[in-house]
């Protein structure tokens, strides 16, 4: 805000509107953009390709019904060749929407234009606009869903080769934040593994649902799609690599809703390993940290921060993606056949949900190769807190001569006895009439020494045994279309 001769005035003086990009949205900003979307990611919803993909549906159509007999072949052929965006006026396009209102009519006018003839009368012959963008949101969902996959299964690869290689790393567990009972690194990460796992079968599961065409005409009846319209739909959806529906959803987008919570559980599993990361990266716990470069700065005011940004931006990424889950479930409630609203709330929240759940992954797949774990002073931590983590083998033990729940009162009403001074508590056990003699301060302090919990590399053999390291390795080797579709820069 500026002040000039009593005027105020919005904005930068030294920036003029011409200069002004349009990058206003987070995952576009030419600064900031990396850490809300990869570019990979990106690309799958560029305005272009979005066109080109309404296109190559409706090439589909066309080629479907000229193989049924339904419009002549050579108009296919013809409209076939002329479907590709780059010799369309886009400028023509984008005034005719401003004019017209419609998101797919400027489109298809111009690709009469450019087709020209009769081939131009049997373009969109008996389909309705949602038909030809619903499916086109399947392909592009089926692309994003493949680099999703693809880029979880390589954490999940990470995460078992750490969970194998710390699976005897003792450590502190902790509980409502305080120091609990022993268990291992790789204990702890064996759970951000196995939830990982599932939401990898969970997307793979959604995808069989989610990756359906549509092409049920004006409210679902197929009337102006020829009598042949459910052979015609097979071919459709053949020929697109999709899955026929059982009815029309021009008006049932429980399967977006589905997408949404479901990259909204994924992104919020990373979000838990992130958070937990930047939980034991606490200077006074110093136990796990990410990453940290040359260069890198913490802090403007602190030379020597290096905060967890990385871990802390996947965390904010999932509270994104649980916010766009909830407008997910928005979009269940439409009116009779037909609803646009619908939709409309479907183009932002799922791109945005998928850029963020991209992001998130992007961003772990730094993380967790260059996890720092600091053993020295895990093994410190663990010392210090040797007692406080082995009362339950100590009242265990307690309990064979004493029972179980005398030996739990016990060692509480001996605590509190401590104050602040844990450290005296197995010298206080051992003079406490209730064990009278029946147990030496050796023995005491043998069990109050932190082991290997029993069953914490069974667990972790087990979890290994079930990963399917075949399906895993087919996810990463997907390919991944290229950014264009028709030789077009997608910006």
């Amino acid at each position: 805000m500026h002040i000039n001769n009593g005027k105020t005035t919005i904005g930068c003086e030294c920036i003029s509107m011409q200069q002004c990009n349009s990058h206003s949205h987070i995952t576009d900003s030419r600064f900031f953009r990396e850490g809300y979307a990869t570019d990979e990611a990106r690309k799958v919803f560029c305005d272009l390709r979005r066109m080109q993909r309404w296109l190559d549906v409706e090439v589909a159509l066309v080629q479907c019904q000229a193989e049924l007999g339904i419009v002549p072949a050579t108009a296919a052929q013809r409209l076939t060749e002329s479907a590709r965006l780059e010799n369309f006026d886009l400028e023509a396009i984008q005034n005719d929407i401003s004019t017209t209102g419609h998101s797919l009519v400027p489109l298809l006018r111009e690709w009469q234009r450019i087709t020209g003839g009769e081939a131009g009368e049997y373009i969109h012959f008996g389909a309705t606009t949602q038909d030809i963008q619903d499916t086109a949101q399947s392909l592009e969902l089926k692309e994003i869903s493949n680099i999703i996959l693809r880029d979880l299964a390589s954490v999940i690869v990470t995460l078992g080769e750490l969970t194998q290689k710390h699976k005897s790393l003792l450590m502190i567990g902790r509980t409502h934040g305080q120091a609990a009972l022993p268990t291992t690194l790789g204990l702890k990460i064996s759970t951000w593994l196995d939830e990982s796992l599932r939401n990898f079968e969970r997307l793979q599961r959604c995808l069989k649902s989610l990756l359906v065409c549509q092409l049920s005409g004006g409210v679902g009846t197929m009337d102006s799609l020829s009598e042949q319209s459910q052979t015609l739909i097979e071919n459709f959806a053949i020929k697109l690599g999709l899955h026929v529906p059982m009815t029309s959803w021009h008006a049932s987008r429980d399967r977006g809703a589905e997408f949404l919570s479901v990259l909204a559980l994924l992104t919020g599993g990373l979000g838990r390993i992130a958070n937990e990361i930047c939980q034991l990266a606490k200077n006074e716990i110093g136990e796990l940290a990410e990453p940290f470069h040359n260069g890198q700065i913490g802090s403007s005011t602190m030379p020597h921060k290096k905060n967890p940004e990385l871990c802390e931006q996947v965390v904010v990424l999932a509270k994104l993606c649980k916010s766009n889950a909830a407008t997910g479930l928005d979009t269940l409630i439409n009116e009779h056949e037909r609803d646009y609203r619908a939709v409309r709330l479907e183009w932002i929240a799922i791109t945005d949900s998928a850029l963020f759940c991209s992001a998130a992954l992007g961003m772990m797949k730094k993380i967790l190769p260059g996890l720092q774990i600091n053993q020295d002073r895990i093994k410190d931590n663990l010392n210090k807190a040797a007692i406080l983590v082995s009362t339950e083998a100590l009242m265990f033990m307690l309990g064979e001569k004493i029972g179980k729940q005398s030996a739990h009162k016990l060692i509480y009403r001996t605590s509190l006895n401590c104050n602040d001074n844990i450290s005296d508590l197995l010298e206080k056990l051992s003079r406490t009439p209730e064990l009278d003699d029946k147990f030496s301060l050796q023995e005491l302090q043998q069990a109050a020494t932190p082991t290997v919990p029993g069953q914490a590399t069974t667990i972790i053999k087990r979890l290994i045994a079930s990963i399917d390291y075949e399906k895993l390795g087919q996810a990463q080797k997907a390919i991944i279309s290229p950014c264009s579709l028709t030789g077009i820069l997608c910006r």
